[in-house]
């Protein structure tokens, strides 16, 4: 079992769920499909903190109806919106214990850049989970 974040947890979330290039594709279920009216691509930049790691940084890249996630490792895109957090925050959004609109309204978390990118894709956001189940049931947090 990989801890949360970790190294080790990016690589079998590549496993889990198919390697991308160079992200890892998540399960698309409720993604609109690329269309004439089809909205650009957003990057959110995820930076958390405290973790055992130090600061990890690791973006989630949605392009028409793949979302992919792209590990620490891979060189980075330029975000339009950052979600920062620190780790047992998003450890508990990523294990279940936690809602992220709870972190959000209690402080918890913050949003920052661009934010109104996040309106052009509630269809896409919505619902959107960043953890595939299988990968959720092996996790440490």
């Amino acid at each position: 079992m990989a801890r949360f974040l970790s190294p080790e947890w990016f690589d079998e979330l590549e496993a889990a769920v198919g390697s991308g290039e160079p992200g890892s594709p998540l399960p698309t279920e409720g993604l609109s499909e690329e269309g004439p009216g089809a909205q650009p691509g957003l990057v959110v930049e995820v930076v958390v903190t405290n973790t055992p790691e130090g600061e990890v940084r690791y973006q989630v890249v949605v392009e028409g109806t793949r979302v992919l996630v792209r590990s620490p490792r891979a060189a980075p895109r330029t975000a339009q919106v950052r979600l920062s957090g620190d780790y047992a925050t998003m450890a508990g959004i990523a294990s279940g214990e936690l809602s992220a609109l709870d972190a959000l309204s209690h402080g918890r978390t913050r949003v920052s850049g661009d934010i109104s990118t996040l309106s052009v894709h509630p269809s896409r956001l919505g619902g959107l989970d960043l953890l595939p189940p299988v990968l959720r049931a092996s996790t440490t947090f």
